[in-house]
């Protein structure tokens, strides 16, 4: 089980990071990381070890280093009962610059076989996954991954029918860098991870990359949005604003919509300790500033996940026609 709202479990094949842009400022799975590695199970502290080490601030950061656990990457070909929604590597990435493609082969051949699953892969590198998936090498290689974990069998589509592929994207400069790249990828669902939200963001502007809105959201291809504020003592604040607009844009163009959470700050009547004052423009200002929101610092669990005062977790329904039926033969006669 997880405590993360859009899925059922989390799978760790690989375990460390890097950072790559300010939503990885608080990354959980750092601090986590850090911990584990001196956890008293050797098996544990092995699959975390050297993968952090303490910044000038005395707090851990990922160095870079990825660590591939053979005994993690092959378990969900022992899972038996009701088919989930599997968030693959919350606590790495399956398109980290630093992993080998072999080991990123292995994954997906273990995804293909563990098919009655639906994999919930996320990364802040699209390039590389655009690059990989794409690659009309890759299925040849899953292929053959396929085929030695289970002799006799065969990669029979491509791209996954149960895999799914999400950019995360904090602000409107990497929602600019990575949905349009992730738009160019095959994948049965595409979605984008909007959390932290750490300012406003248009979808609209995004997947034309920054550019004249040439191309219409609801004729994009973008399946899946989650929405979700930053939690954790470092928290920053996300005005509601922020949230509603992407809520509506999704709404307009029939594109799913999950919002998980407001996080630790929260527009809330009552006077708390912490207090932040927001403009819509994601300044922080004094209190008499016209237009400021006042947030109170009360926890995301406290929080909630209510957005204009109803629970808004939509799920998407896989586009199948993306995928084609995929065989070495088919692929060799077209060479």
């Amino acid at each position: 089980m997880t405590e993360i709202s859009w899925t059922d479990k989390t799978w760790n094949p690989t375990a460390g990071c890097s950072l790559a842009s300010p939503g990885c400022t608080n990354c959980y799975a750092m601090r986590d990381a850090h911990r584990m590695a001196a956890h008293p199970n050797a098996a544990v502290s092995a699959k975390y070890a050297g993968t952090t080490t303490l910044g000038a601030n005395g707090k851990p950061v990922w160095t870079g280093k990825i660590n591939v656990v053979e005994k993690t990457l092959l378990e969900p070909l022992t899972w038996r009962g009701t088919p989930r929604r599997v968030f693959v590597n919350s606590m790495s990435d399956v398109f980290h610059d630093n992993l080998p493609t072999a080991a990123r082969d292995r994954i997906f051949a273990v995804m293909a076989l563990a098919d009655k699953h639906t994999f919930q892969v996320l990364t802040k590198r699209a390039e590389i996954t655009r690059a990989y998936v794409s690659d009309p090498a890759t299925p040849e290689r899953i292929n053959a991954q396929v085929s030695a974990l289970r002799p006799g069998a065969q990669l029979r589509h491509w791209p996954l029918p149960n895999v799914w592929l999400g950019v995360s994207a904090e602000d409107q400069r990497r929602a600019n860098e990575r949905i349009p790249v992730l738009l160019d990828v095959p994948a049965v669902v595409r979605f984008v991870s909007v959390e932290p939200l750490l300012g406003a963001i248009s979808l609209a502007e995004a997947v034309n990359g920054g550019a004249d809105r040439s191309v219409d959201l609801a004729s994009a291809g973008l399946d899946w949005v989650i929405v979700g504020g930053e939690s954790g003592p470092a928290a920053r604040e996300m005005h509601p604003a922020w949230a509603e607009a992407l809520r509506d844009e999704c709404d307009a163009a029939g594109v799913s919509f999950f919002f998980k959470q407001i996080g630790a700050w929260a527009a809330i009547p009552a006077v708390r300790k912490s207090v932040s004052w927001l403009t819509i423009d994601g300044e922080r200002v004094a209190s008499h500033t016209p237009g400021a929101i006042r947030l109170s610092m009360i926890g995301a669990k406290a929080a909630g996940e209510l957005i204009g005062g109803v629970v808004r977790q939509v799920f998407p329904d896989p586009e199948l026609e993306r995928v084609v039926p995929w065989s070495p033969a088919e692929i060799g006669k077209a060479a």
